[in-house]
């Protein structure tokens, strides 16, 4: 999955930040009100690690939070 993050000394780790927008997006890609519930209950509780060589950090908060936006449409 390629993301449009710009990756940084110090930020999220990749991996782990690709599975999870990976899961929220197939949730958006759905009518499904439980999936979508689902999803931003996972956002919410995402506990993102931080790594050498990782995602640039306020990038990745910031599409949590329009995530989560769409995720409320």
């Amino acid at each position: 999955m390629q993301l449009p993050f710009v990756v940084t000394l110090r930020g999220y780790d990749m991996r782990q930040v690709e599975s999870l927008f990976a899961e929220v997006d197939r949730a958006l890609a759905t009518d499904s009100a439980v999936l979508r519930a689902a999803a931003r209950d996972v956002l919410r509780a995402a506990s993102l690690r931080r790594r050498l060589r990782g995602y640039d950090i306020r990038a990745v908060d910031a599409a949590i939070d329009q995530r989560l936006a769409d995720l409320a449409l």
